[in-house]
Formats: structure tokens, C-alpha cells, sequence
């Protein structure tokens, strides 16, 4: 989901705002920002820090309000780049989480991956921190981690439950096929497979019909373990057939559980409805979800999430040329929006239109502080139209500002070798070698 979080997130520029009172000069332009951020004129709130920060160039806090009044506009690079500012400057850990959204939207997953582990594992007490970031795990296909976030954000009163319970439900479904899949392969798993597969032939909830087989073939197994419990042990022994049958069979569970709480508590629900459209996908019935997708579009214009999930479903089906239209559509109502930017780019590049990726990324390429998506996109683009040269040169100068981000790295080192060039591509190598 792109902004289903809109309810809760739109308070993070007050959140931030309360933090900066003490730390800047003039309370009167403090509460001009106040006013400009309350009323959703973000350009004017930019502005307006940016002239504070003339006062007080040093202020982690101001800075991160800054980046925020850009995030709201959709200028995902701009705000990175004001976001590691902060950063450099102090830890501050919802500036840290600002961060690591950012750079999940645009796509830096690399840069995103290790920020949510250690988020998960310092600030998970924080509701405002997880708000941010909780999606980021399902987009990252990360559904055990995402069963984490969501359940606390259950319990978190200023987050809209409804939508806690709908992606909670979303990381269960997810973690059960993860560990369906993996006991696919295991030894030992025909009984626990065949278990599951005649539970859903008969279409009963019931999987649970090879628990006494699971419990005779592992000292590891019992039936009430809860998920996380379970996980635990799934970590020490990744490789045991009956516990690998109990988390498919317990996050399955577990989904069905939350989906039937939100349909009691909510039944109105927008959240729940858009499920109901997933789910109807994922059995097969596209059209009838895309039906479903464009009636809610006619009937709540005001969610710009709609469109965007809409064009993440055909994504998530690999239906490019449809994904691509629907990321066009939306980005024309918001040229500033850098995430669905990002994923018109991303269309162009699963369709093989390289002419079309070029000529999409060639002006952003060439920006002050070009986004690393759009430098990664062209670069590939530009190989594909056999200018290897150019491809080196945009991958090279990416490198200067990212230089962790092992996709760079790996690109460099095929390019190099591609055109002969063996110092640099043995550079590369070393590189690889030295870096965990």
C-alpha cells in the first residue's frame, strides 16, 4: 500500500513541529510552519525552514522537518538527501525511520534492508516509528518481519485498527505461503503437504490433520506453540519438516482470524474491501477485482492509495503493460511523486522498452542529486542500447554518493568486464571481497 497511512502519518509534521519549538529562533515562523504543514501547504512550509535553517544550519530537528515538507510532496530523493543531513548530525530515531521509508519507496533496497532490521530490533515500542516503516516489510516480501510490525500496531490506539488488522492478516497469508513453500522442498514433508492440500480440496479451515504425525517426527513439535514461538524455533532448525507444516498452518490461521475481527468490528471498512479485491485476484479473478478497484476509485476519489494498489496488483501479477498504464494515470495527477515515477520506470524496464526508460530518466539523470532508481534504470537502459560508455558513466557517478549499494557495484563489475576493462573489474572484485 502506498499511503494507507495516511490517517496516522499526516501527523508526523506536528510531531516533528513540537520537537523543533525549542531549537529554533523566531516562534512566529515556528508557527508560520506549524500553519503552512496543518493546512498541507508544504511548499510553503519548505520554504519556511529553509529560511530557519539559515539561523541554525546545525539543527538535526529542522532538518528533518524540512525533509519532511519534502517527502510530502513526493521529492523522495530530496528527502533522503535532507534525511541523512539530520542524520550525520544526530540520531534521532524517527528521522532514522523517515529514512529508511524513503528509501524503500524509491526502491533502494540495498540502503532499506539492514535500517528496518535494526528498527525492528530497537524501536519497536515506538508506534510512530513502525507506522513508517511497516509497510516497507511487505513490499520487501519480508512477511514474518511484517507480523512483527502489524502486531504491534494492533494494540497502538492512534493507528487505525481496521488497517492494522488488514496488514496483519496480509503478513500471516504471506508467511504461511513462505513456509509452504520452503516444507515443499523439505524431506519428510508428503504427509504434512498432503494434510494441507486435502484441508483446502474440501475448502475447511482445518489443516491440522497430520499434527499427530508432526508430533511423532519431531521433539521440536507442539501444537500450541504460538507463531512467534514457533519462528523462534524454526530459526534453530530451519530445516524440520513439522515445524515448517505448523507455521504454514498457524499463520493461515492466524489470517483468517484477523480478517473475520475486522469484518465483525468494521465491516465498512475501505481496507477491508481492498483485501477482499486481493484476495479475489490471487484466486484467479482479475477482472473482477479491477471491476471492484475502479468502482472504489468512482467512489472515494480522496484515497490516491487506491490507484497505486491498483497498478501494484498488476505489478505483483506481472502484467507490466497494465501496471505501467495505471502508474502513468497516477503520476500525471502528481508529477512530483517520485515513488509511482519510480515504478512507471520500473514498467519500462520489465517490458524491455528501452528507448521509452531512456527518454523517461534521461532529465532526472542529470539533476543535481539524481534518484539512485533513475540512475540505476537509465544505466541499464543505455547498456541495452549499446552505449556501454554511458552506462559506466551514470553507474560510476552514482557510485560517488552510494558507495555501499552492492546493485551498483555488481552492474560496474559486468560492465567492466563486458568492455575489457580488467583493473577496474578486478576493483570491483576486491571490493565484493572486502565488503560483508
Amino acid at each position: 500500500m502506498a499511503t494507507t497511512v495516511a490517517r496516522f502519518v499526516e501527523a508526523i509534521p506536528a510531531l516533528f513541529f513540537g520537537v523543533c519549538l525549542a531549537c529554533a529562533q523566531s516562534p512566529s515562523s515556528n508557527d508560520a510552519a506549524k500553519a503552512a504543514l496543518e493546512r498541507k501547504d508544504y511548499a510553503s512550509a519548505e520554504a519556511l525552514y529553509k529560511e530557519a535553517l539559515l539561523h541554525q544550519p546545525q539543527s538535526p530537528e529542522l532538518l528533518t522537518n524540512l525533509g519532511v515538507a519534502m517527502q510530502m510532496q513526493g521529492r523522495s530523493t530530496d528527502a533522503i538527501r535532507v534525511f541523512e543531513q539530520a542524520l550525520k548530525l544526530k540520531h534521532l530515531d524517527r528521522t532514522y525511520a523517515l529514512l529508511a521509508e524513503e528509501r524503500c519507496k524509491s526502491r533502494d533496497l540495498d540502503g532499506a534492508r539492514p535500517m528496518l532490521a535494526r528498527i525492528l530490533k530497537e524501536d519497536r515500542s515506538d508506534p510512530l516509528v513502525l507506522s513508517l516503516v511497516a509497510p516497507c516489510y511487505l513490499d520487501l516480501d519480508e512477511p514474518i518481519e511484517a507480523t512483527e510490525a502489524y502486531g504491534e500496531l494492533v494494540s497502538a490506539p492512534p493507528f487505525p485498527k481496521d488497517l492494522a488488522f488488514i496488514q496483519l492478516s496480509k503478513a500471516y497469508l504471506l508467511s504461511s505461503r513462505f513456509f509452504f513453500e520452503r516444507l515443499a522442498t523439505t524431506p519428510g514433508s508428503a504427509p504434512f503437504i498432503q494434510a494441507m492440500k486435502s484441508a483446502r480440496s474440501s475448502r475447511s479451515p482445518d489443516q491440522r490433520g497430520a499434527f499427530a504425525d508432526a508430533a511423532r517426527s519431531s521433539p521440536y513439535f507442539r501444537a500450541d506453540l504460538s507463531f512467534q514461538d514457533a519462528v523462534k524455533l524454526w530459526r534453530q532448525h530451519p530445516g524440520d519438516a513439522a515445524l515448517l507444516y505448523l507455521l504454514s498452518v498457524v499463520a493461515s490461521e492466524e489470517s483468517i482470524r484477523l480478517v473475520s475481527e475486522c469484518f465483525q468490528e468494521f465491516p465498512d471498512s475501505i481496507y477491508l474491501e481492498q483485501l477482499k479485491l486481493d484476495m479475489l485476484a490471487d484466486q484467479g479473478y482479475e477482472n473482477d477485482a479491477i471491476q471492484g478497484y475502479n468502482r472504489l476509485l468512482q467512489a472515494h476519489p480522496e484515497l490516491p492509495d487506491l490507484r497505486y494498489s491498483l497498478g501494484m496488483l498488476y505489478r505483483k501479477r506481472q502484467q507490466w503493460k497494465e501496471a505501467l498504464t495505471v502508474f502513468r494515470q497516477q503520476l500525471a495527477t502528481d508529477p512530483q511523486d517520485e515513488q509511482c515515477a519510480a515504478r512507471v520506470s520500473e514498467s519500462f524496464e520489465k517490458l524491455g522498452e528501452w528507448e521509452e526508460l531512456f527518454r523517461f530518466n534521461e532529465a532526472r539523470v542529470r539533476r543535481t542529486n539524481p534518484p539512485l532508481w533513475a540512475a540505476l534504470d537509465y544505466a541499464e537502459a543505455a547498456e541495452n542500447l549499446n552505449d556501454s560508455g554511458l552506462a559506466i558513466r551514470t553507474l560510476a557517478a552514482a557510485e560517488k554518493s552510494n558507495m555501499s549499494n552492492r546493485t551498483i557495484h555488481y552492474r560496474l563489475l559486468h560492465l567492466y568486464r563486458k568492455s575489457g576493462s580488467r583493473s577496474q573489474a578486478e576493483a570491483e572484485n576486491r571490493w565484493f571481497r572486502q565488503t560483508p
